[in-house]
């Protein structure tokens, strides 16, 4: 085998590589082309325009897309490696949540072995793929998911090819819009609810809002509320946070109140 050396990026065996068009460390690349080179194998990406963001568990990218796959761009997601995630209260996100079914991964996970520690993270990422997978068809407003691999899942890409929409905390919305845009996004946590699961992080932080509409992301700490004691706190939590990001624009609604109708609605029969 030969040594591949970057350069307009093809190797010295003549093999082309995973295009990246911004500045990257060598870290960042060698991680991200091992993450990605699977979806450019498999004709999914053409190339690495720039880095969105980084944040607690993982770093998304803007990709170009095929375009046989019929997408301009998609999101790449690329999950840090376990140690070096800094996701906070990781064992209570854990309980009630889904992982495998494979008996021989659910064994080594229970003895955190090595094994289990590399089967934990693919099972993690196979989780927030399956919520993203579930909650598109059910309607709700989320990017669509359109494939995961042991270290990285692909979505269609909110934004264009300056920029990645912007956060609901980052815009300036006009009152008028308030009320509707603040329904909706509780309708999205009804959705949710109804497939039995909580998002667990929601706040204006991890909602995309682009050209007057919104889209919900980032699931890895998404909870299953039956086997979890945090459950109900969890779901007021999200609530409490839409609310206080609405309520300076003039949606003044009791956050616990609409978290206790929703949960009696939606999950106390299956409790």
């Amino acid at each position: 085998m030969g040594t591949c050396v970057f350069t307009d990026f093809l190797c010295t065996e003549g093999k082309r590589m995973l295009e990246f068009r911004f500045e990257a460390t060598k870290f960042e690349e060698s991680w991200s082309r091992k993450a990605l080179e699977s979806f450019y194998e498999e004709g999914w990406i053409e190339k690495v325009l720039y880095r969105v963001k980084g944040g607690k568990e993982a770093t998304v990218y803007c990709c170009q897309a095929d375009p046989e796959t019929g997408y301009d761009l998609v999101a790449a997601k690329i999950y840090r490696h376990r140690g070096l995630r800094s996701m906070k209260n990781y064992e209570s996100y854990r309980e009630g949540r889904f992982v495998t079914t494979d008996k021989r991964k659910l064994r080594a996970i229970k003895n955190k072995s090595r094994y289990g520690k590399q089967s934990m993270d693919s099972a993690w990422i196979d989780s927030e793929f399956t919520f993203f997978q579930t909650f598109f068809r059910a309607g709700a407003d989320i990017p669509e998911p359109i494939a995961a691999g042991p270290h990285s899942m692909l979505m269609d890409f909110v934004g264009d090819r300056e920029a990645a929409a912007p956060t609901l905390h980052e815009v300036r919305l006009d009152t008028s819009d308030a009320w509707p845009l603040f329904d909706r996004i509780i309708e999205n946590v009804a959705t949710f609810l109804a497939y039995n699961l909580i998002h667990g992080d929601l706040s204006a932080f991890n909602i995309l809002y682009w050209e007057g509409d919104f889209r919900v992301i980032d699931f890895p700490q998404a909870i299953s509320p039956p086997e979890n004691p945090n459950a109900f706190q969890s779901l007021v939590r999200d609530v409490e946070r839409v609310c206080q990001y609405f309520e300076k624009l003039g949606v003044r609604e009791s956050y616990f109140d609409i978290a206790e109708d929703l949960w009696n609605r939606y999950l106390t029969r299956s409790l």
